[in-house]
This record gives C-alpha cells, sequence and structure tokens, in this order.
C-alpha cells in the first residue's frame, strides 16, 4: 500500500518568505470546551490541553511534527545495553518561572508524583514501567525501568517538569511554575472563560517573539470562525473541525494545519455491556466508512484495516478487519437469533430490542457522522439511542464506561505505529471497561521486546486476537485540522495534534 502520511502541512503560506519576523503582539487562540486546562500541567489529560500545558512547562523528550524524537528538556539521552536505565542529560541554564533552576532533582519528585498511587495523574500510565529515578549529580538524572522499552522517551511526551517548590501553599487557581516560553497570568485566570499567558524573557530556547498567548473559550466552532474572520482570534483549537468549513477558509487564503499519524476514527464498544461477539461482529460489517471520509471528514483520512499503520513495521496484511457488508450483517444477527418479530426494523433477542446508548457529542461534524452511523446501523435492524453531550463531558463519559458504544477519535503515540493508545488497560483513556488479559500481556510482551522481528510477530498476534474478538470496528486513519489566521507565524503541530514551538510564533 502506497502510505501518504501528511503529518504537518500549512497551505496558503507562499508569501511568508517575503515577511520579516517581528516582536511583540498578542495571539489569541480559540478553544472549543466547556473551560480551559488547568494550572497545573500535570492534570492535563487531552490534545487541547497539552498545547496549553506546553505553553508553561515541558517534558524531556516530545515528538517533533514528523513524528521523530525531539530533544526539550533533555539535551541528550543514552540507554543501557539491556535497555532497563535510562539517562537522561538536561539543558544548562533552564530556569523555573519561579526563577530557580531545573535539576535532576525536580526530574525525579515530578515523576514521583505523577505515578503516586494515592493520586495518580493523567500521565501515570506513561510512567508505570519506572522503577526508580536516580538524580546522578544537577544535571544528570537515570531513569530504571521493571523492563526494557525501547519507546519509553516518547512516553515522557506528557509529564512535563514543573517545579515542586510550587506545589505546596498553592491555591487551585494558582500558577505551577515550569520551563515554558510563557508563564501564567494567575489574576487572569477563568477557568470558565480564558488562560492569559505572559512572555518568560529567560527562557532557554530563546526570548518569545509574542508578548502574549491568550485562550479564549468560544465553544461554537460557528462562533469560532466568525471570530476567525473578523480578526479578533488567531487560531482555531477546535478538535474535529469541519472540513468543508476548512476547505472554505482555506480558499480565502487562511492557513490549514494538518496532522495525524497513528490517529483513527473508529466505532468503540464498552465490552461490559456490549458483550456479545456476534453482535459486535455484525456492526463492525454495517458501517461504510468511506461514507463517513467523503461525507463528513472531506476526504481527509483513509480506510483502516487493523491496528498496524500501513507502510510501516507494523502493517499487518493477513489480518484484515471486517469491510462494509450489510448482508453479511444481517446473516450474522440473524444466526445469532437477533430478529424482528413486530414489523418496528429494529431486531430484538429474548423479547428486547436492541437499542445500545450511543454517545456523541453535541454539534458539529462529529455529531454528524454519528448519526450517519446511527442510520447505517438501523438498515442492518439494530437500534440505538443518541446521548449527546458537550465534548469534554463526552470524552469522560466514554472513559468511564457509560456508553455502549461511541464513534471515538484517538491519538496514539507516533512510535510504536499501532493503534494501541484506549486499549492499554495502564493508561489514562482506556475506555473497554474490561479485563482483557491475554490483549493487555501481548501490549506489554511487545513493549518490552528491543528485537523489532520479535516485536512485529507479538503485535501480530495482538492484532489476530483483536480481530477474531472484534473489540471495535476499526474505520479510518484519519487527518484532522485546525485552522489559523494569515497573520499568525511559525506554529508547528505534533502528530497527536500539540502545537508547540511557541517561543518561535510570530505575528506580522
Amino acid at each position: 500500500m502506497k502510505r501518504v502520511v501528511l503529518l504537518f502541512v500549512v497551505v496558503g503560506l507562499a508569501g511568508m518568505l517575503g515577511f520579516s519576523q517581528e516582536r511583540g503582539g498578542v495571539a489569541v487562540i480559540a478553544y472549543g470546551g466547556n473551560y480551559v486546562a488547568d494550572p497545573d500541567p500535570h492534570k492535563a489529560s487531552n490534545m487541547g490541553e497539552h498545547s496549553m500545558a506546553l505553553l508553561m512547562a515541558e517534558p524531556l523528550v516530545s515528538f517533533d511534527e514528523t513524528g521523530a524524537f525531539l530533544p526539550v528538556l533533555a539535551s541528550s539521552w543514552e540507554v543501557s545495553p539491556d535497555g532497563m536505565v535510562y539517562t537522561f542529560h538536561l539543558r544548562e541554564g533552564v530556569l523555573f518561572h519561579s526563577g530557580r533552576p531545573l535539576t535532576a532533582r525536580a526530574v525525579k519528585e515530578n515523576i514521583e508524583r505523577i505515578r503516586d498511587p494515592e493520586n495518580a495523574l493523567p500521565a501515570a500510565g506513561h510512567v508505570a514501567n519506572v522503577e526508580e529515578v536516580v538524580p546522578v549529580d544537577d544535571l544528570t538524572v537515570e531513569i530504571h525501568l521493571s523492563k526494557p522499552d525501547p519507546d519509553f522517551p516518547g512516553k515522557l511526551e506528557f509529564v512535563y517538569i514543573t517545579d515542586p517548590e510550587a506545589w505546596t501553599d498553592r491555591g487551585p487557581d494558582d500558577p505551577v511554575p515550569g520551563t515554558g516560553p510563557f508563564q501564567l497570568v494567575g489574576e487572569e485566570y477563568e477557568r470558565d472563560r480564558q488562560m492569559v499567558f505572559e512572555k518568560f524573557p529567560q527562557y532557554w530556547g530563546g526570548e518569545p517573539y509574542l508578548d502574549r498567548v491568550v485562550v479564549r473559550l468560544v465553544p461554537s466552532p460557528e462562533t469560532a470562525v466568525v471570530e476567525l474572520e473578523r480578526g479578533s482570534v488567531d487560531f482555531l483549537l477546535l478538535g474535529v473541525f469541519s472540513a468543508t468549513e476548512a476547505r472554505r477558509l482555506e480558499a480565502e487564503g487562511y492557513p490549514l494545519y494538518v496532522w495525524g499519524f497513528v490517529n483513527a476514527a473508529d466505532v468503540v464498544f464498552n465490552l461490559a455491556t456490549l458483550d456479545d461477539l456476534a453482535l459486535r461482529r455484525a456492526i463492525c460489517y454495517a458501517i461504510d466508512h468511506q461514507v463517513l471520509i467523503d461525507a463528513v471528514l472531506g476526504g481527509f483520512g483513509e480506510l483502516q484495516r487493523n491496528l498496524g499503520f500501513p507502510g510501516t513495521w507494523l502493517e499487518e496484511t493477513e489480518v484484515v478487519a471486517p469491510c462494509c457488508d450489510p448482508e453479511k450483517a444481517e446473516e450474522i444477527l440473524d444466526a445469532a437469533g437477533y430478529v424482528d418479530t413486530d414489523g418496528d426494523g429494529i431486531r430484538e433477542k429474548d423479547g428486547q430490542d436492541i437499542v445500545l446508548r450511543f454517545r456523541a457529542p453535541d454539534s458539529g461534524d462529529w455529531l454528524r457522522g454519528s448519526q450517519l452511523i446511527q442510520q447505517m446501523l438501523l438498515e442492518v435492524g439494530i437500534g440505538s439511542e443518541l446521548l449527546l453531550s458537550e465534548r469534554h463531558m463526552f470524552y469522560d463519559q466514554v472513559r468511564t464506561g457509560d456508553y455502549d458504544i461511541a464513534w471515538w477519535f484517538q491519538n496514539s503515540f507516533p512510535t510504536p505505529p499501532i493503534l494501541l493508545y484506549s486499549w492499554d488497560s495502564r493508561d489514562y483513556w482506556s475506555i473497554h471497561q474490561v479485563e482483557l488479559p491475554e490483549l493487555q500481556s501481548l501490549i506489554e510482551a511487545a513493549e518490552a521486546e528491543v528485537d523489532q522481528g520479535k516485536r512485529a510477530e507479538l503485535y501480530r498476534k495482538l492484532q489476530r486476537i483483536f480481530d477474531e474478538n472484534a473489540y471495535a470496528a476499526l474505520g479510518i486513519w484519519v487527518k484532522q485540522l485546525y485552522v489559523g489566521s494569515p497573520s499568525l507565524h511559525g506554529v508547528k503541530v505534533t502528530p497527536e495534534g500539540q502545537l508547540f514551538g511557541a517561543n518561535k510564533w510570530w505575528k506580522g
């Protein structure tokens, strides 16, 4: 299969070479949701919140726009021959916004805080394999693992390092000093309205060009677009954004940011409530994901047939997920005893109609796609009730198991190139609601295997088990969209959708 991976594209910037970078100014980011991020970066849990967190705090290592490891607070690192000890060398002269220096001791305390079993934070699953953190000297820290993990540096992407001395004796809305290019203005923080950031002149990567970045809640995508066109906002950080609207804005000269690597839109199942394999498999055959790509995503995606990303060492050609075949779905339902006895179009079993709780966000293309899926299911006799809620509430409802099915957008780490983020039971965003010991043991065994060939075989076995049990209706390798103002330059986006490099953003 030909691989076309568009990790970071900005369309319409042909004239940029004629501009000169200017200092000063304010960038206003419109964010969709009921609240902005917590002032404590350790509490960030979705890509919008991670973009806000990265303005004020940073990890040791992250990813660049191509999906390669990007040294951030660690200038370099090496791993022991047995893969059990990573040694990170910290950058010299890095200051927290409090004025205190970054040290190996601070790294140790941050990791221990994040994975504290009494108060585990969202990134705890990313450091679940850490056995001990050992400061060697002020700028050298060893992280000892309980088992090898060749992907470990990337798992530190959301492990932000903040000033441990600021954790105590602070109010819930007080800033937690990080090392980022901007610092949160505490007196202007309003959780249900905005976050205001001022540049940190002593930033280790160079003084930021912008004076301020303001993240303002604009829950309605329609309102956000109007504000972008009026010039009152400079960037739309809106998650699943309308492809149709994005194309229109692009044609009018607004830069389009297209991102996504191991990013997918699948129909996921609560395995605790949807425990009938025949019903799950019928759903897999009932859904026409190409219709969703064309009618909802504006062509920004390709069909997904397994968990491994196409064109990579984990692409799987032998295990192929079910494709749209409504007749096959009906055969499976018939054989399993699901029949429509009263002619209302909805099948029953043991006298009970099939009516699934279908969670969905309450607006935009995400809702429209969910409505199309609902209709596809009804065409084979599967009923569902769309339960609508604000997008961030929807995330939590699915994460905590208050659903039967949902159309779910998920972003896995670029490495390894396999969609496992929501399937690892150690992760904050694990959504399947039941223990899957065979799947989990394969995830952890593959994670610890350093030989790529053996590792690929473990992942291949995992994909076979996933397919045999129809744990989800795999659908689309999706590209997602942000839109910015032609006057805002230098913005970069990771393959997972996190804005970065804010010290180099400028207006002109």
